[in-house]
């Protein structure tokens, strides 16, 4: 181990010690690229000494957990994915539901940051189902480890820049300016509920029609991906559709049962039940 890893290693205890934060699962790649930035902004130039600095300054810990924590988020990123989203998951799951009788349906956005995905889920099923949608019971999940992007998530207020991608008939009918901001409508609230929850060892969280897990898995060690993968799949309902990031590929279990239906990356868990004809 070179003296750089081994340093790694002292900070990432630190990490955990001094902050309650537990940075193992992230990849060595990008945990050395988030110190980084943080030691440029301090010019420093060694783990080493970044490591003495943190023991020093606790406001620091915080601030470098929360860089490791909260991934790049925005509404409706990668247009065509939530173009499938509506064409052929919802066509699917909706046309399942009734043909079964079923009312619930239950979506996940695991590692929803500040809700900019949980709420763009919101808006295109609220799109899709149109005048229909009181007719069912509608329930979207977000859920992450960090305090502080939960709570913006929660308050569902916005920057004209953060809302950039947001369709603007959306954007008049769901939001409302807010002191040169905009606000997410408490309409769009009331099918929604934000929770802490963590991918690798967090309780179980299932029954779920699909779940959004996009560009998260990246971030995490080779040893992890298998575990959040496997995670996601018993979460699934059965015929429940699995969403990961278009540069992602799936491990363990899920790779082995899930059936990709789309080139954007989304996977369909098949049913353990004969279908009747």
């Amino acid at each position: 181990m070179s003296s750089e890893d081994r340093h790694l290693e002292d900070l990432k205890k630190i990490i955990f010690e001094e902050g309650g934060f537990d940075p193992s699962p992230y990849s060595k790649k990008f945990l050395k690229r988030k110190i980084r930035n943080r030691m440029r902004k301090h010019d420093i130039d060694s783990f080493r000494k970044y490591a003495n600095f943190l023991e020093e300054s606790p406001s620091e810990c915080s601030i470098l957990i929360d860089a490791i924590s909260i991934p790049v988020t925005e509404f409706f990123r990668d247009r065509e994915v939530w173009d499938d989203f509506e064409d052929i998951v919802l066509e699917e799951l909706i046309s399942d539901k009734k043909d079964k009788g079923q009312k619930l349906v239950r979506v996940w956005s695991a590692g929803c940051a500040s809700g900019e995905e949980t709420y763009s889920i919101i808006m295109s099923i609220k799109e899709f189902l149109g005048s229909n949608f009181d007719e069912l019971n509608v329930r979207v999940y977000g859920t992450d480890i960090d305090d502080e992007a939960l709570s913006k998530a929660r308050k569902g207020v916005y920057t004209e820049e953060e809302v950039e991608n947001v369709p603007k008939k959306f954007l008049k009918k769901y939001f409302e300016p807010d002191d040169g901001k905009y606000r997410v409508k408490k309409t769009l609230k009331r099918n929604l509920k934000f929770k802490k929850h963590n991918l690798i060892d967090g309780p179980e969280f299932n029954n779920f029609d699909v779940i959004f897990c996009r560009n998260m898995v990246i971030y995490f060690s080779k040893d992890s991906h298998q575990i959040v993968h496997n995670r996601l799949y018993e979460s699934l309902n059965d015929s429940g559709f699995l969403i990961i990031g278009k540069t992602e590929i799936l491990h363990g279990k899920a790779r082995e049962k899930l059936k990709r239906v789309t080139k954007n990356r989304i996977y369909k868990k098949p049913s353990t039940f004969p279908s009747r004809d």
